[in-house]
């Protein structure tokens, strides 16, 4: 806004439908304080921007900013919902695995540090047929 104030305006007349009018006043009401003047001006800067395609202007940037928003912010939500999904069969399968076999707690913590070390050692891949061909060893 400090920008807006710097420059030098100059007051002319301008004939607009009364109808584009009214829903230029009733869209500035809803941008928390901007003037009529205010918001006809930006208004005329965003449609010279985007005639003129200047894809470094504040006209492309918030909506392809938006687009990429919306984006992430789906696919984050996709990822929680499958992450706790897979959690759920896990526990329930550790669950069924833990019943049928006697394992103490000693075995479970080598165990889990031979699964830290194939794990990493695969960059975090790491398939049943790995778990087998290591069994068979």
């Amino acid at each position: 806004m400090a920008e807006k104030e710097k420059k030098r305006t100059t007051r002319i007349g301008v004939f607009l439908d009364r109808d584009l009018l009214e829903r230029c006043d009733r869209t500035a009401a809803r941008t928390e304080g901007m003037s009529r003047s205010e918001f006809i001006c930006d208004a005329i800067e965003f449609y010279i921007a985007w005639l003129n395609n200047d894809t470094n202007s504040r006209v492309i940037t918030p909506i392809i900013e938006s687009v990429i928003s919306a984006r992430i912010e789906d696919t984050e939500n996709r990822l929680a919902r499958v992450l706790f999904k897979q959690g759920v069969e896990i526990a329930m399968m550790m669950h069924v695995v833990a019943n049928k076999f006697d394992i103490d707690i000693g075995q479970l913590g080598a165990l889990r540090r031979l699964c830290v070390e194939e794990v990493s050692k695969n960059s975090g891949r790491y398939s049943f047929d790995d778990a087998v061909r290591f069994q068979k060893l």
